[in-house]
């Protein structure tokens, strides 16, 4: 059933290279193949109605080969006024999402379909943001989770989507190491646009020191006991069996999130690797000593561009 506390909103794109540059379109579709998440901002119309974080929502692709190509969670409450996609002398109201999946138009759920299925939703579509109430927002959620199991069967990817019944063909192991542009927590003082590429470029210039070294440096995909997406870990060190778990902050907060996440990884893999915070700066004399006491190290990069350990 679904969760009542829960709101469902479909989003409009008229596929438009100015509405979701194509570039940007193709990687976030070939990412969320491989099980990544992927944030971004859409617009929402004028109703907003009421968007909080977790609410779910459906990206329909309007015009040609029109349909479903989308679909996703709402991270943030806020409703953002911001220059219009489209007429840079207008302003619209945007919200900040998170697609757990995007696909190709040619393998959409066809609208035609949908307006079969959705029978007490009414039809046309006129507006970014609309909201799907109960009963058609259940039973849009199970013709796309349909949908996406066959196109799953269809070729033989068993990440494509957060599909629960997909989660039994998962098998955690390595994957390529990509920087997949998720926000990694729900933290409001740090999640940001901001924190994210300070991480993501923190993460780069770590892999181009371990490869120096001679590491063998790639990530690995976790899939979780009863979860449904998979996790994905900043970066795995294969030649010493090492997990390192990026922030952009040395603070506390940081680094508590970092720990937590890190001893959660840790038990996804059959060999337990060594596990370290990677900081941008070296933390405080009793953060290092709350996780030394948890055997987690911490490596920091130093003014210099140097990496030490702490």
């Amino acid at each position: 059933m679904t969760n009542t506390s829960v709101k469902t909103f479909i989003l409009l794109w008229n596929g438009s290279d100015e509405g979701y540059d194509p570039d940007e379109f193709a990687e976030d579709v070939r990412l969320t193949a491989r099980g990544y998440r992927v944030p971004g901002r859409w617009s929402f119309g004028q109703g907003h109605g009421d968007p909080q974080p977790g609410d779910r929502v459906f990206l329909h692709k309007t015009g040609a080969a029109n349909g479903v190509v989308g679909s996703g969670q709402i991270l943030s409450s806020e409703v953002v006024w911001a220059q219009h996609w489209a007429d840079r002398t207008k302003f619209a109201p945007y919200i900040q999402v998170e697609w757990d999946l995007l696909l190709d138009p040619a393998d959409r759920l066809p609208y035609e379909e949908m307006k079969k299925l959705l029978t007490e939703f009414k039809f046309p579509i006129l507006g970014s943001g609309r909201a799907v109430y109960p009963p058609s927002d259940e039973t849009l959620e199970s013709a796309w989770a349909h949908h996406v199991s066959q196109l799953a069967d269809q070729d033989g990817n068993p990440w494509l989507g957060g599909i629960a019944a997909r989660a039994r063909y998962r098998e955690s192991g390595p994957c390529p190491l990509e920087r997949h542009r998720v926000t990694a927590y729900n933290v409001a003082s740090f999640t940001s646009v901001q924190a994210v590429k300070i991480e993501a470029e923190l993460v780069d210039r770590f892999a181009a020191h371990l490869k120096a070294l001679g590491r063998t440096v790639q990530g690995y995909r976790i899939q979780p006991e009863g979860g449904m997406l998979p996790l994905f870990v900043d970066i795995h060190d294969a030649t010493t069996n090492h997990l390192y778990e990026a922030k952009a902050s040395a603070s506390r907060e940081a680094v508590r999130m970092a720990l937590g996440q890190l001893l959660d990884y840790r038990r996804g893999f059959d060999e337990r690797p060594d596990i370290s915070v990677l900081l941008p700066e070296r933390p405080t004399e009793d953060l290092l000593k709350l996780l030394a006491e948890n055997s987690v190290g911490c490596t920091y990069e130093t003014a210099s561009g140097a990496f030490e350990r702490g």
